[in-house]
């Protein structure tokens, strides 16, 4: 079997220190999301909703290097979320990744009218989740 970790950033330890926020109103999600980003060194805040991850996010504002946010949940949906943080004056350069099972173009676009800056469907690869990574970083 080829070994492939290089190329995806595991080897070099490009993503150790990372830390991201995980908002989805779904546990398993959040629980299997979280265990991929461990694997690769990355740290993990789990958040409930959107109200839960805006209420995090605005506790520690430069905590973050990546937010990762579901479209479709209660109280806040993602759309919110991302709009709410890009209106904010405090937030500012931190990515947000848009996760959703809903791959319709419409529904990415309106992400990236709100502010996101990528879109992963899910289920989703963890190829696709690395390439994601460092697009959104670089």
């Amino acid at each position: 079997m080829i070994d492939t970790s290089a190329l995806t950033g595991e080897m070099d330890g490009s993503f150790n220190g990372l830390h991201v926020l995980m908002a989805d109103d779904s546990t398993t999600t959040r629980r299997v999301f979280q265990a991929r980003l461990e694997e690769l060194g990355i740290t993990v805040t789990p958040a409930e909703d959107g109200e839960d991850a805006l209420s995090k996010i605005e506790a520690h504002p430069q905590k973050f290097d990546i937010i990762f946010c579901d479209i479709q949940m209660p109280r806040m949906n993602g759309y919110e979320l991302c709009r709410k943080l890009n209106e904010s004056p405090w937030f500012e350069g931190t990515p947000i990744v848009m996760v959703s099972t809903c791959s319709d173009a419409r529904e990415v676009i309106k992400a990236l009218k709100l502010g996101a800056d990528d879109f992963i469907p899910k289920p989703f690869e963890r190829d696709l989740l690395i390439k994601v990574i460092k697009r959104v970083r670089a």
